[in-house]
């Protein structure tokens, strides 16, 4: 395939007719995004509002003491219980460990004791094992 049978693969036969609806896209965009002034007055009606305008306050809240001290006591109840929680999940997670310990010592127990009887019974046969 030369290269211009690949060029034209590659093109839309309506290539003319796009080049020509992007140039009238652009076209209206221009027109549409000029540059328009605006009426006749508006800046002053703008600063006039400006300065009529009230200032916007904002809401100042207070808490009554009582609220104070609820809001304390709250927190404090809080961070309390989250140390609790977290000493509880240290607890089991030790306790977790310990059990997996001793799991692990009774295992080596019983393979140890396993394999003191099987050289034992090789002993008896007449075998002699690698040691």
């Amino acid at each position: 395939m030369s290269v211009n049978q690949h060029e034209e693969l590659n093109q839309p036969e309506d290539w003319n007719q796009r080049d020509e609806s992007f140039a009238e896209l652009e076209q209206r965009l221009a027109e549409t995004l000029r540059r328009v002034d605006p009426p006749v007055g508006f800046a002053d009606r703008v600063m006039e509002h400006a300065g009529t305008a009230k200032p916007i306050r904002g809401k100042v809240v207070t808490m009554a003491p009582r609220r104070v001290w609820a809001s304390g006591a709250i927190a404090a109840a809080l961070v309390v219980g989250a140390f609790v929680g977290e000493q509880t999940h240290l607890r089991h997670e030790r306790e977790k460990a310990e059990l997996a310990q001793r799991q692990f010592d009774l295992a080596m127990k019983i393979t140890g004791d396993t394999l003191a009887h099987v050289q034992q019974q090789l002993q008896q046969a007449g075998i002699t094992s690698g040691n």
